[in-house]
């Protein structure tokens, strides 16, 4: 898959009923997000590639958007442990992908 593919792929789960919309409804599910991962493993770039601005855009408010919905998803009985290793998953594959300052 490539980057342009990735990002039409997060939009869908950005979008209403998407994977994210649930998780701002406080509604954590495991299988989606490991789908989500699935596609964040699929992007392949180096370092001379440009990356989209709409990808990078998708990408870096994935980690700050999920520490956001952790008492939303406590509050409807989610899995807490499950949804915090999920969010430091997300963080980990962000930095194998893009990098670190």
């Amino acid at each position: 898959m490539d980057v342009d593919q990735v990002a039409e792929a997060l939009e869908v789960e950005w979008d209403i009923e998407g994977f994210f919309d649930q998780v701002r409804n406080g509604v954590f599910d495991p299988k989606r997000a490991c789908h989500v991962l699935g596609l964040l493993r699929e992007i392949d770039v180096d370092d001379s590639q440009v990356l989209p601005r709409r990808l990078v855009s998708l990408l870096w408010y994935m980690p700050m958007f999920l520490g956001w919905q952790l008492q939303r998803v406590e509050e409807k009985g989610g899995e807490i442990a499950s949804f915090e290793r999920f969010i430091l998953d997300v963080q980990n594959i962000l930095e194998e992908v893009l990098g670190t300052p």
